[in-house]
């Protein structure tokens, strides 16, 4: 017989005007079975920061200590509570809060496992695993880079959407000096199967083709920055070549995303170069 088996997303989030959260837990409680397990990431977790480069490391250190705490004595406190009972204390416990770490909305499940099982299936799932996905690693990509050129031009690279005829897009990292707009989109092409590694590869590059054929962007002033693995899989590494030799016909740039001297190299804007010519005489 299957048991129902409810659960919650632990997140921290420390800046609440940007509501950019990590999962760094899961709490679950079977209502038959009036028990609640959790478990939580660990005080220091890499995650947190990478994700969050700007923040103080002993703010996520002290607030899972305290969190932890916490579930323990709602845990003890749920002790012989069952049904609807446990239930109803569980949403009361996981409801919106004001906070650095707060809980998803309540989701169930019916399952054969042991609470111990599904709760390390589900840490696996959305805190161990989550973080390695394909746009997890773009969305870092893209703050190291922002970092990076925030330092070399006074230009920002900023989020911003793009026309191209009838249709609009956004892209993570966009600049202008009011003559020239350039444009830098990294790409992580970390992928299981040659199809998935197409599939992403092909869906930026026919935006991009949308943005040249319209004139919104000449080429030399477009960057796909590549986050490349090693490939051990041959297909792997055919697709990956083809993307490759794809973007290049293209005529924009196609770096390494570790090739931060041509990377920086191109996000500086003529008029700043031109800036500098003087400056020097």
């Amino acid at each position: 017989m299957k048991n129902l088996v409810r659960y919650s997303v632990i997140r921290f989030m420390p800046f609440t005007e940007t509501q950019e959260f990590a999962n760094v837990g899961i709490v679950i409680h079977a209502p038959q079975s009036s028990r609640v397990l959790f478990r939580l990431a660990n005080k220091k977790f890499g995650r947190v920061s990478q994700f969050f480069d700007d923040l103080d490391g002993q703010l996520y250190s002290n607030a899972i200590e305290m969190f932890n705490f916490e579930l323990k004595r709602i845990q003890d406190f749920a002790k012989g509570m069952s049904g609807k009972e446990l239930a109803g204390f569980m949403d009361e416990v996981t409801r919106q809060r004001e906070g650095f770490l707060t809980f998803s909305e309540t989701a169930a499940l019916l399952t054969n496992d042991s609470l111990e099982v599904v709760l390390e299936k589900l840490f696996e799932q959305y805190v161990g695993r989550s973080f390695h996905t394909k746009a997890h690693r773009e969305t870092l990509l893209v703050k190291s880079l922002k970092k990076q050129l925030d330092g070399i031009t006074k230009y920002k690279f900023t989020k911003s959407k793009l026309n191209a005829n009838y249709v609009s897009f956004e892209l993570p990292l966009v600049a202008t000096d009011s003559v020239t707009t350039k444009a830098i989109k990294p790409l992580s092409l970390y992928q299981d199967k040659p199809l998935k590694l197409i599939d992403h590869g092909e869906f930026w590059i026919s935006r991009v083709k949308h943005l040249l054929n319209s004139k919104t962007l000449d080429a030399s002033d477009f960057l796909f920055a590549i986050d490349r693995p090693e490939y051990k899989d041959k297909n792997l590494e055919a697709a990956f070549n083809s993307l490759q030799d794809e973007m290049k016909s293209l005529g924009v740039n196609v770096y390494d995303v570790r090739d931060l001297r041509n990377i920086e190299n191109f996000a500086r804007f003529e008029s700043e170069k031109a800036e500098n010519f003087k400056l020097a005489h």
